[in-house]
């Protein structure tokens, strides 16, 4: 699990720039409709990064690759890359260009905040999905710092455009943003030139000119189609969401609030998720494709094992802590006398409880996932994965118009947890080797261990309303007390994973 360590300590670098560029937008533009406009258009392309780059495209190519380079050998397979990131290439830029007449034609009947920031956003799309299958092959070649460290880029650039262009050139407001979403692609630019140099330093760098007609490139798009849906529900929940609440929440000042507040939450629910658990299912996924490449299904069942057990052992008291201190943490980040006021905390804080009762879900999903798509079933995950995002649809209508976005929140923890259940459920069958019973035991220890935690976050938090602790020292508080608790009740229980965890620290 060395690779998933580097990965999570270089994706944690990039999650405390992410804050703080969190931080700024709080202080510049709070919970308006602005930062709703943008969060839309900014997470356009990325659901496209999920579909078509480092989700379903990446994901289909590293057992294709790893396969081709044990059989064909190394150029053959440069250049089957070379191939692949030509068709990326093109039909992205095919795609943008399709989606940006769109915008054009829908802003001349209505247009809107949210159509302008996208159409200058989208050309992101690009860069990013090829940028991100470049990555995946660098996973493949076991070089898994550039790919991790690429976030930091898209951050820093972020941070700088926000920081400069608000107090260097003066913008505000419209200005402002639009500067911002040209920063994402001036970063974008970055983010793939540096996979580029790394990839040539690895001594892989693809080969152009190939055939169309390998049969690698069909063996990749036939796994493509269904992983898009398997591995992107998430993401396509997240946007659903947004686009609901654009839609639907709107505040006292006729204001839409939604997606801003949405976003905040997000950002803090999924940082656990982006420090561990993708990072952990990155690392894994090309040893499990290996292994299965090799014919050693047992390797395959202890890697697997290993996977959930980590994960879960991360995201159990993440979602117990976030539970506990959304309100004091929410304060504390955002709330320094910008355009984030109480009223801002109000709506973001319960918004973040909802979505953190699904981050043990969300922690599995990308493991159990991952283990059909080295079996190279991609269409069971897609299959279920259909019915969840229409089911998730249909609890966000309904919750919306009941409890705003903590109903949209809400809506996709559920889900979340019903899909992995069931994405579990039929992995039995293909993967019998999975030591269910052990993975059982080793979980149900950890969840003892965060009850214990919950017990003393709870007997802390009532204790710091009594006495009327400043924000601050809430959070601090409630921090040391669940870390503490939670170290203490996973060394009594003896859980193999705090051992793991103390020989790496």
């Amino acid at each position: 699990m060395g690779a998933a360590w580097l990965i999570a300590a270089l994706t944690l670098v990039s999650r405390l720039l992410g804050l703080l560029r969190e931080y700024i937008f709080s202080y510049y533009f709070g919970t308006g409709e602005l930062l709703s406009a943008f969060r839309i258009a900014f997470q356009a392309p990325n659901l496209a990064r999920r579909l078509f780059g480092e989700g379903a495209l990446s994901s289909a190519m590293i057992p294709v690759l790893t396969r081709s380079i044990q059989e064909r050998g190394e150029e053959s397979s440069r250049r089957f890359v070379g191939t692949l990131l030509t068709i990326l290439f093109a039909g992205l830029c095919t795609a943008v260009i399709a989606i940006e007449l769109a915008i054009g034609m829908w802003r001349f009947a209505h247009d809107d905040p949210a159509l302008q920031l996208t159409g200058l956003m989208m050309p992101y799309m690009v860069l990013i999905c090829t940028s991100a299958v470049a990555s995946g092959v660098l996973n493949v070649r076991g070089h898994f710092g550039v790919p991790a460290a690429a976030p930091t880029i898209l951050n820093v650039v972020m941070i700088i455009a926000l920081v400069g262009g608000a107090r260097g050139l003066g913008l505000d407001d419209g200005p402002l943003m639009q500067l911002q979403c040209w920063s994402v692609l001036i970063a974008g630019v970055i983010q793939l030139f540096a996979t580029g140099v790394a990839l040539q330093l690895a001594g892989f760098f693809p080969l152009f000119g190939g055939t169309w007609r390998d049969p690698q490139l069909r063996a990749v798009f036939a796994l493509m189609a269904p992983m898009a849906l398997g591995l992107s529900a998430v993401q396509i929940n997240t946007l659903m969401d947004s686009l609901i609440a654009y839609l639907f929440v709107i505040d006292e000042h006729g204001e839409r609030v939604g997606t801003a507040v949405l976003g905040y939450a997000q950002f803090l629910y999924q940082l656990p998720l982006g420090v561990f658990g993708i990072s952990l299912a990155t690392a894994i996924f090309p040893v499990l494709s290996a292994k299965y490449a090799a014919g050693d299904r047992l390797g395959m069942g202890e890697v697997f094992e290993r996977g959930v057990r980590t994960g879960q052992f991360i995201a159990l008291p993440s979602a117990v802590g976030l539970a506990f201190i959304a309100t004091p943490l929410v304060a504390t980040l955002y709330q320094h006398g910008g355009e984030f006021d109480a009223s801002s905390t109000a709506r973001v804080a319960p918004t973040l409880v909802y979505y953190a009762l699904g981050i043990p879900a969300y922690f599995l999903q990308h493991v159990v996932i991952r283990a059909f798509y080295a079996l190279h079933d991609s269409r069971t995950p897609a299959r279920i994965a259909a019915i969840m995002v229409a089911l998730n649809l249909a609890g966000n209508l309904v919750l919306v118009f009941v409890m705003e976005e903590r109903g949209l929140a809400l809506s996709t923890s559920v889900c979340a947890t019903i899909q992995v259940v069931w994405l579990a459920v039929r992995l039995r069958k293909p993967f019998p080797e999975i030591p269910w019973l052990r993975i059982g035991g080793g979980v149900g220890r950890m969840a003892l261990a965060a009850a214990a935690m919950a017990l003393a976050l709870l007997a802390v938090k009532i204790g710091g309303e009594w006495l009327h602790w400043h924000k601050t020292v809430r959070l601090v508080s409630l921090l040391v007390t669940g870390v503490a608790m939670y170290g203490l009740a996973a060394f009594a229980l003896r859980i193999d994973e705090l051992r793991a965890v103390l020989r790496r620290t």
